[in-house]
């Protein structure tokens, strides 16, 4: 249970790439809809059962949800202007250029959690080693 959550682990490093990298963050971040999902169906709650509860859940959503969406958004027409030619011709998106479909998650097993491990530890570990490289 010392393990960070690979979508919060995934949301922390979006927001620490952004101001780095913004074109290939846009670009890689147009495969990435999961929070956009989340916070539709937050707001279709909202909309369906009108309630103190679900209006509270609708508003945390929008907090939480609403910025990693907006970058998603704004990465899909990105990526749609990419796709055309139309803007960053020197960049490579790295969902699309994996043709094997091989995304290197699985080939090396975790190893077993020692005591002194903790979330901060795991942040900073996926933080070092999965950062975006210039294409």
């Amino acid at each position: 249970m010392n393990r960070l959550p690979r979508p919060i682990a995934d949301w922390f490093a979006l927001w620490r790439d952004l101001p780095h990298h913004p074109r290939q963050v846009l670009l890689n971040r147009s495969h990435l809809s999961g929070s956009t999902v989340l916070l539709i169906l937050a707001l279709l709650s909202d909309l369906i059962a009108t309630h103190p509860v679900t209006t509270i859940v609708a508003y945390t959503a929008l907090i939480a949800l609403g910025p990693s969406s907006l970058v998603a958004f704004l990465g899909t027409i990105a990526h749609h202007l990419w796709e055309r030619g139309r803007i960053w011709s020197d960049l490579e998106c790295q969902f699309c250029a994996d043709p094997g479909g091989d995304d290197g998650w699985d080939d090396d097993p975790d190893p077993d959690p020692g005591p002194d491990d903790g979330w901060l530890r795991e942040l900073t570990e996926y933080l070092n080693t999965h950062t975006l490289t210039h294409a």
